[in-house]
């Protein structure tokens, strides 16, 4: 039905463990979060899920998606965990949460020219100021509601992935675009075109977006309460035990974390 698995993580289940069927888990490019090499999953959040395959017997289906149909397809039961994700109340009606890790999204600009806006009402009111986002990211009611404005204003400029965010600021569509300072900077390291703006890069904090839980949704609609409960216990003991941070900081260059991402 997805035609190419991405890739299938499997482990020997466990004596009287694993879950009752393969767990099927699309995904996107994330920066070094989730990266793909042919029909090879990487990156952060893929290594935890082989990690907790080997310790609960649960085999999960990876396949790669492009971002935008990412929440389409758990929102239409068509998908078992939606990962990374941030806690939003739209998808506690779909899902439960399992936190994993806490961040903080920046307002990120390609120039130093200018004051950035340090809160949302400040790039509110400024009538000329456009704002790049990504489909499908959300970082709290006051960033949701930013965004519906700016929409209903024309100024908004909405893209598929953080790529396509950062071209937008290139190019001069939009003067500035919201996410976590680490996933926007991985990926213009991963991107031969978009590296050079890499030394451009201009990040501030805004007031009305604090530390929020970021992790995956478990799907209601898809999955047994036994499989929600196995999945729930392995996620959290693995973001309780620290692991979920372990594996930020062997995945992001040293210093790259501060301001936004810290353990639970």
């Amino acid at each position: 039905m997805w035609g190419a698995w991405a890739a299938v993580l499997l482990a020997v289940p466990p004596a009287g463990a694993g879950c009752q069927r393969p767990i099927d888990v699309p995904m996107a490019p994330l920066g070094l979060s989730v990266s793909f090499d042919g029909e090879r999953a990487g990156g952060i959040y893929p290594a935890l899920l082989r990690e907790l395959a080997a310790s609960t017997g649960c085999v999960f289906q990876v396949h790669r998606v492009p971002r935008a149909r990412l929440l389409k397809l758990f929102e239409s039961a068509q998908a078992d965990l939606l990962i990374p994700a941030a806690a939003s109340p739209a998808r506690d009606r779909d899902g439960e949460f399992v936190p994993l890790i806490q961040v903080r999204a920046s307002l990120l600009t390609l120039s130093h020219e200018l004051p950035a806006p340090r809160s949302l009402a400040e790039l509110l009111a400024q009538p000329d100021f456009k704002l790049a986002v990504v489909r499908g990211f959300t970082f709290g009611a006051a960033y949701d509601a930013a965004v519906a404005t700016l929409r209903e204003r024309k100024r908004l400029v909405e893209e598929a992935d953080v790529a396509g965010a950062a071209r937008a600021l290139r190019q001069g569509l939009a003067q500035a675009t919201i996410m976590m300072t680490a996933t926007f900077v991985s990926t213009l390291a991963a991107e031969a075109d978009l590296a050079p703006l890499l030394k451009q890069v201009r990040s501030e904090a805004l007031e009305e977006l604090g530390w929020a839980e970021s992790g995956v949704y478990l799907s209601r609609q898809r999955l047994g309460e036994a499989d929600r409960r196995t999945l729930r216990q392995a996620f959290g003991q693995a973001a309780k035990a620290g692991r979920v941070w372990q594996l930020f900081n062997d995945g992001y260059p040293p210093g790259s974390l501060g301001g936004n991402v810290r353990p639970l």
